[in-house]
C-alpha cells in the first residue's frame, strides 16, 4: 500500500472531485448508481443555502456528529469545528462562489469534532453549475489507494495527474479560450466573442501553451478532449 504524503493526497482528492464533477454532468443516473461503490464520502449541497442535496452512506458514517452538520447545518458545524480554519475554510468557498470559475478547484483543510475526537480531513469543492457544488473530503489516515478505484472513470498515472496540475494553473479566461481553441475557433472570432484585442488574444495562447507546456493547438485539443472541455453533443 502507497502512503501518500500530504500534497500528494491533496492533489489526488482534488483530481478525483473534478473527474466526479464532470461524471456528474455527463451522466448523472451512472453517478447516483455509483454512489454505494465511492470508497470515500462525497457530498453535494446547495450554493447559496448549503443545503444539502445528495450525500452518500460513507460520509455519514463518519462520525455521529455528521447527521448534526447535515440537518442543522452551518450553526452546528460552528460548535464543533476549529473556528480558525472553519472561517478560512468559509473565505475559499465564498471565493469560489465569487469568482464562478466552473474548473477550478477550492480545497481546504478542516478539524472537526467527530466520534468525540478532533479529526483533521482535507475538502476538495467545485462547481457543478450556477446552483449547486460538489465536495469530496479526504481523511489522509485512511490511506485510500486511489489506483485501484475506478480506473476508467479517472485516468491515473503521473503523467496524467501532472497535466491536470498544469491546467489547474490556467486562469478563467485562459480556459474559456482553451475551449473556443478547441472548437476550433479562430483567433480573431474568439477575440470578438470575448471583446478583447487579438493581440491580447495571442498573449493568452502564448501563456497556455506555456503553462501546459505543449507548442501547438493540436496538442491542446487533446487536452481539452482529455479534460472534457469540449462537448461534441
Amino acid at each position: 500500500m502507497k502512503i501518500f504524503t500530504e500534497k500528494e493526497f491533496n492533489n489526488q482528492g482534488q483530481h478525483f472531485a473534478f473527474r466526479l464533477r464532470n461524471l456528474y454532468l455527463k451522466d448523472p443516473n451512472l453517478f447516483y448508481q455509483l454512489q454505494d461503490y465511492f470508497p470515500f464520502p462525497v457530498y453535494i449541497n446547495d450554493r447559496k443555502t448549503l443545503k444539502y442535496h445528495f450525500y452518500n452512506d460513507c460520509f455519514m458514517s463518519q462520525g455521529k456528529e455528521i447527521e448534526g452538520i447535515v440537518t442543522e447545518g452551518k450553526q452546528y458545524l460552528e460548535k464543533i469545528s476549529n473556528t480558525v480554519l472553519l472561517k478560512q475554510a468559509v473565505a475559499k468557498a465564498d471565493q469560489l462562489d465569487t469568482n464562478n470559475d466552473h474548473d477550478v478547484m477550492c480545497n481546504y483543510l478542516q478539524a472537526v469534532l467527530l466520534n468525540n475526537e478532533i479529526t483533521t480531513f482535507f475538502t476538495s469543492k467545485i462547481l457543478i453549475n450556477d446552483e449547486l457544488t460538489l465536495n469530496t473530503p479526504f481523511f489522509p489516515s485512511e490511506n485510500i489507494i486511489f489506483k485501484k478505484v475506478f480506473k476508467e472513470l479517472i485516468p491515473f498515472g503521473e503523467e496524467n495527474l501532472n497535466k491536470w496540475l498544469r491546467f489547474q494553473t490556467l486562469t478563467k479566461r485562459e480556459k474559456e479560450i482553451v475551449k473556443l481553441i478547441g472548437k476550433g475557433v479562430s483567433n480573431k472570432t474568439i477575440g470578438e466573442l470575448l471583446f478583447i484585442s487579438l493581440n491580447s488574444v495571442k498573449t493568452h495562447r502564448k501563456n497556455i501553451y506555456k503553462k501546459l507546456d505543449i507548442n501547438n493547438s493540436a496538442q491542446l485539443v487533446r487536452l481539452a478532449i482529455f479534460f472534457e472541455l469540449i462537448d461534441f453533443s
